[in-house]
């Protein structure tokens, strides 16, 4: 691959994101009835051995929601954030006069990443002009290495790169910060891009 294709390549990444993120920022504002402010979402392409060095350890105990795209198979979605910072998360989501249960952490969890899953296939969708549908969320609680080493088993990947998203959600002095990443079927990066046009 050239550097202008990596640049390109790169570029029309962002793009998508870029749309993704103000998507979910409009939605998580319409649920919860209040503003939503995103950060400059961060988008990249790293090594497997990469992501444990630079993002999250594998050895640390996550939450995970799971998604898998239908249709042509074109991989996973995967939301990870630490278990306090999802009790967090439910507390920003809910009514102040909740009781913050497990089931109801998992259930704001879910609905979150949801947002996030269907805000994502909808600017992908915009500029490729082609149906794509995610499964519903499935939540599991494990550490990071076994989960992410799971989905690639799951997904016959055996390349070594991974789509990592990054987006920080803030509202009235409560943050969202988690990882959002993309485990693609083989191939499937390149035909997304091709589908874009670079």
């Amino acid at each position: 691959m050239t550097k202008e294709h990596a640049l390109l390549r790169q570029d029309a990444l962002q793009e998508v994101v870029n749309i993704g993120g103000g998507h979910a920022a409009t939605s998580l504002s319409k649920m919860i009835g209040r503003p939503v402010d995103m950060d400059v979402p961060f988008v990249e392409l790293l090594s497997y051995e990469e992501v444990y060095q630079t993002v999250q350890s594998d050895d640390t105990i996550v939450r995970a929601v799971l998604s898998e795209l239908h249709g042509k198979k074109y991989g996973v979605f995967l939301f990870v954030i630490d278990p306090e910072d999802a009790e967090k998360l439910a507390q920003m989501l809910l009514p102040e006069t909740s009781e913050f249960t497990e089931d109801l952490t998992d259930s704001a969890l879910k609905e979150l990443s949801n947002i996030l899953f269907q805000s994502f296939l909808q600017a992908v969708m915009q500029l490729i002009s082609k149906p794509l549908i995610a499964s519903l969320p499935v939540m599991t609680t494990d550490l990071f290495g076994s989960i992410l080493t799971s989905v690639y088993m799951q997904q016959e990947q055996y390349s070594d790169e991974l789509f990592i998203i990054r987006n920080n959600f803030h509202s009235e002095g409560h943050k969202i910060e988690g990882s959002l990443y993309f485990v693609p079927k083989p191939n499937t990066l390149e035909l997304l891009l091709t589908q874009l046009g670079i």
